[in-house]
């Protein structure tokens, strides 16, 4: 009798999603499958519809979009598919078109186009070039988190009465909640250099941040409430009282993480140095959470990511590029 052969398992396969898109920083799918980005540089908020890119923007900010300045942040509102609204985080150039502020601000949504512009946060530091920041993302608890990188001088990452360097968390009018860890204030977290990357765990609640560091000390980091993670005290995992670790650190390498997400359990998020994906495995998350290891050992899946990285409506994984948006999945 012959043996019976077995059935191949299907493997996810990567495809172009969207090519020619420029610099698409942060990627948000709307509960109807559109797909949002920003273009860093350009200061267009751009739309996907059934796979195709739509020609018009959303909207277009005026943005200072030298070195790290730009459109960085993009997030849907929980009840999007009622109110329609659509947040963005952008640099803000002065008369002479160096960078002044970082501002939040609102859009409702309407056929396809940005309409009742609101400020949501202005006054936000701006560094001189760099450590801005600059990345959305709502929690569970219906909030915003906003990641603002040290502008350029890291004793502010420890400094309360300054908002670098900090996550902060605030209504989704900009208001302060009056649950925060420091009354009064939009900071949630502290000890932030520079993170181009928010994610909640679906299931968890978890929040994930990526934290560039100097000349390498990158991170991978658990944000809680009133968490101090070192900046510039320390860098990596010192195991230093009343500081938080990384659950990763890259030592001396030097990878520039930027996005990151929660998908089917594992941790991925993007290297912009490598413009590779990596995998943080879920187990090793928990494992890290117990105490059990010092920290988690990411895997090069070989993907091509440097952006931002989402998992989409369909069960697949999307990324970006400087040049393309990428579909890995069934």
């Amino acid at each position: 009798m012959p043996e019976p052969t077995a059935t191949p398992v299907p493997q996810p396969e990567l495809t172009v999603f969207v090519d020619g898109v420029d610099f698409a920083v942060d990627l948000e799918f709307a509960p109807d499958g559109r797909l949002f980005y920003n273009e860093l540089r350009t200061g267009r908020v751009r739309t996907v519809e059934g796979g195709r890119l739509q020609p018009e923007p959303l909207a277009t900010l005026n943005v200072q979009a030298t070195g790290e300045h730009g459109l960085l942040g993009l997030a849907l509102d929980p009840d999007f598919q009622s109110n329609r609204y659509v947040y963005v985080f952008f640099t803000v150039p002065d008369e002479t078109g160096a960078a002044v502020e970082q501002r939040v601000v609102r859009f409702t949504e309407m056929d396809g186009r940005g309409t009742d512009r609101t400020v949501i946060l202005k006054g936000l530091p701006a560094g001189g070039c760099c450590h801005n920041g600059g990345r959305l993302a709502f929690g569970p608890d219906g909030k915003l988190y906003v990641s603002l990188g040290d502008a350029g001088s890291p004793d502010l990452a420890q400094d309360l009465d300054s908002l670098a360097g900090k996550i902060l968390r605030v209504n989704r009018d900009g208001s302060t909640p009056n649950d925060n860890p420091f009354p009064g204030s939009p900071v949630y977290a502290r000890g932030i250099r520079n993170s181009f990357g928010l994610a909640f765990h679906p299931k968890t609640g978890e929040l994930f941040a990526t934290d560039n560091g100097p000349a390498g000390h990158d991170e991978l980091n658990v944000i809680v409430a009133g968490g101090n993670y070192g900046w510039p005290l320390v860098t990596g995992i010192a195991g230093a009282r009343s500081l938080l670790d990384p659950i990763f650190a890259t030592g001396d390498d030097s990878i520039a993480p930027t996005g990151v997400t929660v998908y089917r359990g594992h941790v991925y998020f993007c290297s912009y140095n490598d413009t590779t994906l990596l995998l943080v495995p879920a187990d090793e998350v928990r494992a890290v959470r117990r105490g059990e290891k010092s920290a988690v050992q990411p895997r090069d899946t070989g993907l091509p990511c440097g952006l931002d990285v989402t998992a989409g409506p369909d069960g697949a994984l999307y990324f970006s590029d400087g040049e393309n948006i990428y579909r890995w999945g069934l």
